[in-house]
């Protein structure tokens, strides 16, 4: 048996390895070898640029890190294997990302290495990704450089102040990371396989896997001679954005002289990570234009990898030295080219027919038999295999040699009989397809299903001994009649919102555990609320044995409960059962009232008609909907809209679109959930979350917002229009707090903050302000206990900031909390701040390409995080700061009354309401009534805006600002507090 490397004996070997290396860096690999003796090192970190390391040149010329040319040489018997699969997916623990390989046979490995791709979410946020590889003799960790003890690699991309510097590791744009692991004393023939699993270290890092790509240099007596250049690196083109130039251009060198005569064959095989179907990005090979459409996620989403023919009976592209590659970015806003493999060949190569079980059709589970493994058409659930009943069974057979082949057969064979034969299409190098084979078991016990690939020897392999798909399945013997069971059990009971109504829809599952077919029965559903029970409604249903079907029923429940409502199978008794007394379940349902809105940039609930709704109307909606309680935003949202699931993975409840508005990897521009006001930081938990009374769901289409110095770009983590009842239900995340171990998968607990009231100490002024927010909170139903009110200096000292929901109020300077979270603006999520030096308001914006504005007066309304309770992440969930403000005083009120009496002016995420000089009520007029307006303010009546009746400057608002604001009309000058 083949005895594997340790993790330490692999990381020992790998410095060891790098330390022979002409490459100069050898102090540093010298410390971490020592450091090596006596433990491991620290988590590994990683390398970062903008637009990431290019492929060109050997690896030699690349002082600190391997990209370009990591190998290159002549193989007089072997082969290149290249697999690449199977686009971006989510890599959480315990399932991680999977990826399968079949290496050739062959009788030793010149090179392996696996590389994999991960997506931070933004170059800020920090993960770790571990990789276990899987061959024939068992699962081994894979290390890298400095590699922790548990096999993890810390990921840092462009994080503040600790960016990435580990050379396994090419981080590039937004957190794309690129990364590689040596696998040489790992690779077996035939089943090969890797699993990702990755952990965040903020709660934002988004973590999902490209996909794996193996590289196998091999030697095999059958096989001709050939010479191979494997060139690695991070090539990130993008356009220009966030204050880096743009990269259109990027090329990669295969350096050496070449006797082109002496090589009839010659391929070039690219990697792209994150390009766009339909974008022309064009690849050229020696000038001459091979591809251009090279990113049509031909392998998953956000993953494409291929072959071209670079020279071969027709053509010939070769060079005798000098030859390159080089890729041109056109409308793809961010693409990535990770590698270039060039392989010359002495004779043509010849395709490679191999295959695996599945998969099975989406939705459809296998419980109690193999995964992938044949299942029952017709039904939701295959529970075991039953002689006498037709099965279907796919088959997926991918051409993973590096020419097409043509059309053959496929066969499948019941423990060696000959049951099915299809067809299998042509496949270019590295395409796939599926066959699907019926199979009808006539006899009980165990079958070995067979499928033979090419089993009519049409196509000529460089490998024919890999043509077999092999799956052991166990057959029970038909029964008779009372071999039928019926079963539902309480959680066979789901109670969904139904679409476009009030009504409740009673989803239930009715398994057939027995042997024999179940035909024609009712199925009954009972309000046991009342005496006598009432009858809901009755559906009929056929179940086959061994296996599940789902009904449903809609009807109109009122809100309230709970309502026990019973499901009752078979209640005329047409079906006889071995077990008659799992026939009935009963479960509660509660209704309960929740809205569910969307809007598009940052708060716009008008029409959308642009680039991502492809120039059609896209009217927002908002809607108040009765469901049942526990129900998800994600199945709350099918029933009030037309949803766009994500493209590559169909299945899964993330909000790709809404209405026809289209999110766009390019833009980057996405539907983001705001739950109970807070922004939800991965798509997919909208299928976790589970609504209680009087929540809200808000989606809004954006982008993010780019601080115009620079630094990270960052989701809004909060929207003051949560804040407003009639938005929301109810004043948010004041009322119902947030669901705070959503990463457990608990999507029902709720957070529910108290909410401490800051004003500036000594001002009576603003303690008047806050007590008169403290009513409109209670009013909009936010109990008046979980309210304090307390001045700036005794919230600083005091601990209970640390646990709650702040409300800041005061001007810019007189109250030091605002003071304090303004330094961290970028940090805590603040599309709006105070520039101290200018003393200005400086508003961000969604456009990288657009420089901040400054205002020298406005008052400022906006929510963000609480970096005393969550830390200074505006991807991590917690309790949060609504802050109303301006650079002075009557600004400052003007922003608190916006929280009392104007809320109908918090429309969007963020507020900075600007206002004429001398223009009171805020019509856009001067006139005689804003000097009355003006004059009324000595005797406490509100105006729209105290601001724009100081027309003196002198901080009071006085009869002499109503005489001023009077004369204005006639010529005379206003001066409203602008600046410091």
């Amino acid at each position: 048996m083949r005895s594997y490397p340790t993790l330490q004996d692999k990381q020992t070997k790998e410095v060891t390895t790098y330390e022979m290396n002409e490459n100069p860096r050898p102090i540093r690999w010298l410390l971490c070898a020592s450091i090596l003796l006596v433990m491991f090192c620290a988590p590994a970190v990683a390398m970062y640029e903008w637009h990431g390391f290019p492929l060109q040149g050997n690896a030699d010329n690349a002082a600190f890190a391997y990209n370009g040319t990591v190998a290159n040489d002549i193989v007089n018997h072997g082969n290149v294997y290249i697999d690449c699969g199977h686009g971006a997916d989510y890599a959480s623990p315990p399932n991680g990302y999977a990826e399968a390989f079949s290496v050739p046979a062959h009788t030793g490995v010149k090179f392996a290495y696996l590389y994999t791709g991960v997506w931070h979410g933004t170059e800020e946020y920090r993960g770790k990704l571990k990789v276990d590889y899987t061959n024939t003799s068992g699962t081994y960790t894979l290390s890298a450089t400095c590699t922790d003890g548990a096999g993890n690699l810390t990921l840092k991309a462009d994080h503040t102040g600790d960016p990435d510097t580990n050379d396994n590791v090419w981080s590039a744009s937004h957190g794309v990371d690129w990364i590689w692991y040596d696998v040489t004393d790992y690779v077996d023939s035939g089943a090969n396989s890797a699993t990702g699993y990755t952990y965040d270290v903020e709660s934002g890092f988004d973590g999902r896997i490209y996909g794996f790509k193996l590289v196998v240099v091999y030697e095999n007596s059958s096989e001709s001679k050939i010479r191979y250049w494997i060139n690695q690196g991070h090539a990130a083109l993008a356009y220009a954005t966030g204050g880096h130039p743009a990269l259109d251009y990027t090329h990669t060198y295969f350096n050496g002289d070449i006797t082109t005569g002496t090589w009839d064959y010659a391929m070039l095989y690219c990697t792209w990570l994150t390009g766009d179907p339909g974008d022309n990005d064009s690849l050229w090979f020696n000038g001459n234009l091979l591809d251009s459409s090279c990113t049509e996620y031909e392998q998953g989403q956000y993953l494409d990898s291929r072959w071209y023919v670079v020279k071969n009976g027709t053509i010939d592209y070769l060079a005798a030295n000098g030859n390159y590659a080089n890729y041109t970015r056109a409308e793809d806003k961010y693409v990535h080219w990770v590698e270039a493999d060039l392989i010359l060949f002495e004779n043509e190569p010849k395709p490679d027919l191999t295959g695996h079980p599945g998969p099975s059709p989406a939705g459809h589970e296998l419980v109690g038999v193999p995964i992938n493994g044949p299942v029952l058409p017709g039904h939701n659930s295959t529970h075991g295999y039953v002689v006498c009943h037709n099965y279907a069974y796919t088959v997926t057979i991918t051409n993973q040699g590096q020419i097409a082949s043509g059309p053959c057969q496929a066969t499948l064979r019941d423990n060696g009989v000959i049951v099915d034969t299809q067809s299998v299409p042509a496949l270019a190098p590295g395409q796939s397809c599926q066959v699907t084979f019926n199979w009808h078991p006539t006899t009980s016990g165990s079958h070995t299903l067979t499928v033979t690939i090419d089993s009519n020897g049409a196509v000529g392999e460089s490998d024919e001994g890999n043509n077999i798909v092999l799956i052991d399945v166990f057959a029970v013997a038909a029964g008779v009649a009372g071999d039928a069971d019926l079963v539902v059990t309480v959680d066979d009971i789901v109670f969904l919102p139904t679409e476009g109504s009030n009504y409740t829809t009673i989803q239930f599952t009715v398994t057939n555990d027995g042997t024999a077919d179940a035909n024609n029965f009712d199925v009954e559903v009972w309000d046991t609320t009342t005496t006598p029970h009432t009858l809901l409604c009755t559906v009929t249903m056929s179940v086959a044995a061994k296996a599940d079907k789902k009904g449903i029923c809609v009807v109109d429940i009122p809100y309230g409960g709970p309502y026990p409502l019973q499901v009752k199978l078979d209640t005329t008794g047409a079906v006889p059962e071995s077990d008659e007394g799992n026939n009935d379940a009963t479960k509660d349902l509660t209704v309960i009232e929740v809205m569910l809105w969307d809007s598009h940039h940052h708060g716009d609930i008008s029409i959308y008609n642009g680039e991502y709704s492809g120039y059609a109307d896209v009217p927002m909606f908002k809607v108040t909907k009765l469901v049942p309680e526990n129900t998800t935003p994600w199945d709350a949202l099918n029933s009030v809209a037309t949803v766009t699931p994500n493209p590559g993975h169909p299945g899964q409840p993330f909000v790709y679109g809404i209405d026809g508005l289209i999110g766009d990897p390019e833009g980057p521009v996405y539907w983001y959930l705001y739950f109970n006001g807070r922004y939800v930081p991965n798509n997919d938990l909208c299928g976790v979350i589970e609504m209680q009374d009087n929540e809200t769901a808000h989606w809004d289409f954006q982008r993010q917002i780019y601080p115009g110095e620079g630094g990270p770009s960052f989701t809004p983590p909060c929207t003051v229009q949560s804040y407003v009842a009639g938005d929301d239900l109810y004043p948010e995340p004041f009322m119902h707090g947030f669901p705070m171990n959503l990463a457990a998968a608990n999507g029902r607990s709720r957070t529910v903050w108290n909410t401490l009231i800051v004003y500036p100490d000594g001002s009576a002024d603003f303690q008047s302000l806050a007590n008169e927010i403290r009513t409109r909170l209670v009013a909009g139903g936010v109990p008046g206990g979980r309210i304090s009110i307390v001045n700036d200096t005794a919230a600083a000292a005091g601990t209970a900031k640390d646990t709650s929901n702040l409300i800041l109020i005061g001007n810019y300077m007189a109250n030091s909390l605002i003071e304090e979270v303004n330094a961290s603006h970028v940090a805590l999520g603040m599309p709006v701040y105070f520039n101290y030096t200018s003393c200005e308001i400086m508003e961000d914006d969604d456009d990288p390409a657009t420089p901040t504005t400054a205002y020298d007066h406005g008052a400022v309304v906006e929510a963000f995080d609480n970096p005393w309770n969550n830390g200074k992440f505006t991807n991590k969930e917690g309790s949060m700061i609504l802050m109303a403000s301006g650079l002075n005083d009557n600004d400052a009120k003007d922003a608190a009354n916006m929280l009392i009496s104007q809320t109908n002016e918090l429309n969007r995420f963020w507020r900075v309401r600007l206002t004429t000089c001398g223009d009171v009520n805020r019509d856009t007029l001067i006139t005689g009534l804003d000097a009355t307006m003006a004059f009324n303010v000595m005797f406490d009546v509100p105006v729209a805006s105290r601001w724009a009746a100081d027309v003196n400057r002198d901080t009071l608002i006085t009869g002499l600002d109503a005489t001023i604001i009077f004369n204005s009309m006639f010529g005379g000058p206003l001066n409203c507090y602008t600046g410091c």
